[in-house]
């Protein structure tokens, strides 16, 4: 939607007064609603006559980027077919990406839909630079887990961080999202502690000033039924009363069928209601809510590389070499639990002084509880020498509460000094998350037999035997300056934090406390970058930016041999990194390419000198690559988005060794590469709608991801084979066909099409992760 003042002024000349009775006409009966109809008698042929100032309101058709009103929704807001011009997620502030001096890719709302992402994960797949579904295609139903540009990326909704917690994560559904914003490389100058490799912004939905309704049913995967229903509008009727100040959202979907995976189920029901006040043009209040029930998450197990990379006999000597289907379940169904429950409640003001001072402050409290019980393949005694017959598990359990309260408050000016205009930011932002936990040990279970696998063996619930009462705070200040001269923009950022964890772990059995963590930490980043934009649609620049994370375990050598030592300096990242972005006049193309250097520094190694319970900070991971994104609205219904990387991950700065399982033997990690981090990714998605002929209302689709191969073991002993993937989609919309069924329209997904049997990463030997296997969606929608 956009907003537009307009004030004409009709000049006096006896030959225009026709014309301009025309005009005021066209505009009064137009704009208005054809209400006001003036009459010659109002238009004296030598008045001059001033129009009243008209505020219109509306949609928005066709190109939108490089257009003065940037698009509906404008930088956190709804995005127009696959191409956002706007985010804010690299500046908090209203920035073009054009004028964004960093990597950023947006996944919009009409992206998610067609490609039918039932997760994050899935929503990124065609994301230049992100490696998702780690933990494997069914793993991807329990967790946001996704490396970006070879690191693993902290989530966060609507700009303040989710708590990360395996057991109980405060997963988020896609559809209560409107867009996904994603920032590659350090990101600490405005958001506190986080990864080298970017960080992932879910933005919700939000109530709009326009009546819309949609209510959805979808059938398919693994008998699976999913609906959901999106409706929201003004309170008011229109005439200018209280009620027009207020706008409503409530979005609300359910799941329920078989997982992937053997025995193994996906439940889920969320209710998002939202409440907007908007008393004027300068000011909003939003408050949102969601409550989600998970009873069931799927599954969270592994298989090992005999059997799933390697063909294997199973044991059999001379056997057939074969390998475990991609339904495989290595868990028991009498022990396998994952419940969860999430509730939150935040609000986001804004308020804008004058056009140079603009006031943001958002709040959110959320709090998750997680039951979990698991038996999963054992990280050891799997390996290459492994006879292939019976696996070896473990198994134990969670219970975990989460508390986190976090909030962010900034102020933006906007000024000039003498031939240089100013962006200046100023914030501050705090986290407090409490996280109690309730732990089992993790023993032996019995092994599985391949050949014969019972996964019902009435294991009994293991007790608990801790339990851990932590508090974790974060607070930061921050500044930047986006300065720009003519077409050339100049940012600048600094950030100081200081971030505590503390709190006690008990052993139940002895009531003893076991542990008391006190872990303390500051730090200082830094951004700046340079950017020119040019009258071509060219944006040239380059760019440094920094992040840390606190080290909250692990003792460094103070001077006593004796005593506990101090508490190590957080680890810290900082990245390098040059592109171009370009958009064709008047088109809405959006091609960007970059180049980067990250080294990931501090990390911990074992003190070569004063013993074992001291650790040295040496350790540092280095990642290179280049990256190219494309995505374009083209002609009249055609929407593509395309890219690929090429990473090149080691570690450049290591002391220490790992087991080679092939030899038995220790070898140094340094020059290795990570695991989990592929080569290289390529993809390309296209979607088209016939708006015109006898297949009007068709709309047909596909992608390719391509998945390089990678290492899938800490000594690269062996490597993960590349997968070739394809995904195809068609749809209908009834309306075209006749305009009683306006609104209405069917759509058909298929994932891995060619049902492609692929591993996604490894471990080691005794643990990889299947992908996905060909996976049929039918969804029919109705919005009026």
């Amino acid at each position: 939607m956009f907003e537009h003042r307009v004030v004409l002024r009709l000049p006096s000349q006896r030959t225009g007064w026709a014309l301009h009775l025309l005009a005021s006409t066209i505009l009064s009966g137009a704009l208005l609603g054809g209400s006001a109809r003036p009459s010659l008698a109002q238009v004296a042929p030598d008045a001059a006559v001033e129009l009243s100032e008209l505020s219109v309101t509306g949609e928005r058709r066709g190109p939108t980027l490089g257009g003065a009103l940037y698009g509906p929704g404008g930088a956190s807001g709804p995005v127009p077919g696959y191409v956002a011009s706007r985010s804010t997620v690299a500046t908090k502030t209203d920035t073009p990406i054009l004028e964004t001096a960093q990597s950023i890719s947006v996944v919009g709302r009409a992206q998610i839909e067609d490609q039918n992402a039932l997760t994050v994960n899935q929503a990124l797949r065609y994301t230049p630079g992100a490696s998702v579904e780690q933990r494997g295609g069914a793993g991807s139903t329990r967790l946001e887990q996704f490396f970006i540009r070879g690191f693993a990326a902290p989530t966060f909704l609507d700009g303040l961080r989710l708590p990360g917690s395996r057991d109980a994560y405060p997963s988020v559904d896609p559809y209560n999202l409107e867009r996904i914003d994603i920032i590659k490389g350090p990101a600490s100058v405005l958001y506190g502690q986080a990864g080298p490799g970017g960080l992932v912004n879910l933005v919700s939905k939000l109530p709009q000033f326009v009546a819309h309704r949609e209510v959805f049913i979808q059938g398919g995967g693994f008998d699976e039924v999913r609906g959901g229903v999106d409706v929201g509008g003004p309170v008011g009727d229109g005439t200018g009363g209280l009620a027009d100040q207020f706008a409503y959202r409530v979005v609300a979907s359910g799941r329920m069928g078989d997982g992937p995976v053997d025995f193994t189920r996906v439940e889920r029901a969320f209710i998002a209601p939202s409440f907007t006040w908007r008393p004027d043009a300068d000011t909003s209040l939003t408050v949102l809510a969601r409550y989600q029930r998970d009873p069931f998450s799927g599954y969270y197990g592994a298989v090992p590389a005999k059997g799933s990379v390697f063909p294997s006999n199973f044991g059999i000597p001379g056997g057939r070499l074969g390998y475990l289907p991609t339904t495989f379940y290595d868990g028991d169904r009498s022990y396998e639990r994952s419940d969860r429950t999430i509730g939150s409640i935040g609000y986001i003001f804004d308020h804008r002084f004058d056009d140079s001072v603009r006031f943001h402050s958002s709040t959110r409290y959320l709090h998750s509880e997680g039951d979990y019980r698991s038996v999963y393949t054992a990280f050891q005694g799997n390996g290459p020498s492994w006879a292939g017959r019976f696996l070896s598990r473990g198994y134990g359990g969670t219970r975990v509460a989460i508390d986190a309260y976090t909030t962010d408050n900034n102020l933006e000016f906007r000024f000039a000094t003498g031939i240089f205009d100013h962006t200046l930011l100023f914030g501050i932002d705090h986290q407090t998350i409490r996280t109690t936990t309730f732990g089992t040990g993790f023993p032996n279970a019995p092994q599985l037999d391949l050949l014969n696998p019972n996964n019902n063996q009435g294991l009994t619930p293991l007790p608990f035997t801790s339990f851990q009462d932590l508090a974790a705070s974060q607070t930061g200040a921050y500044v930047q300056d986006q300065i720009r001269f003519d077409n050339l923009i100049l940012t600048l950022g600094g950030r100081f934090d200081r971030a505590r964890q503390e709190g006690p772990t008990y052993s139940l059995p002895t009531g003893r406390l076991t542990t008391l963590q006190d872990a303390r930490s500051e730090a200082f980043t830094y951004r700046a970058s340079l950017l020119y934009r040019s009258e071509l649609g060219v944006s040239p620049y380059v760019s440094y930016s920094e992040a840390f994370e606190p080290l909250v375990s692990g003792a460094i050598y103070d001077g006593d041999p004796n005593g506990l030592g101090r508490l190590p300096d957080p680890q810290t990242s900082r990245q390098y990194e040059a592109g171009v972005k370009y958009q064709p006049p008047g088109t809405d193309i959006l091609l960007s390419a970059a180049a980067f250097d990250i080294k990931q520094q501090n990390r911990l190694q074992p003190d070569p000198v004063n013993g074992n319970r001291f650790s040295i900070q040496n350790g540092e991971v280095g990642v290179q690559g280049v990256e190219f994104e494309a995505r374009a609205n083209l002609a009249e219904g055609l929407r593509i988005v395309g890219g690929f990387s090429l990473l090149d991950a080691r570690v450049t700065r290591d002391t220490t060794t790992t087991l080679n399982e092939l030899t038995g033997g220790q070898v140094p990690l340094l020059g290795k590469t990570p695991v989990q981090i592929p080569d290289a990714t390529a993809s390309i998605f296209v979607d088209y709608r016939v708006l015109e002929g006898p297949l009007r209302g068709v709309g047909v689709g596909g992608g390719v991801r391509w998945i390089s191969s990678q290492w899938g073991d800490p000594a690269n002993t062996f490597r993960v084979p590349e997968a070739y993937l394809l995904d195809a989609v068609a749809s209908y919309d009834f309306g075209q066909f006749d305009p009683a069924y306006a609104g209405l329209d069917l759509q058909l997904n298929i994932q891995n099409l060619l049902d492609e049997r692929y591993v996604t990463s490894c471990f080691n030997y005794s643990a990889c992760y299947y992908g996905l296997p060909r996976t049929v969606f039918a969804t029919l929608r109705y919005r009026w």
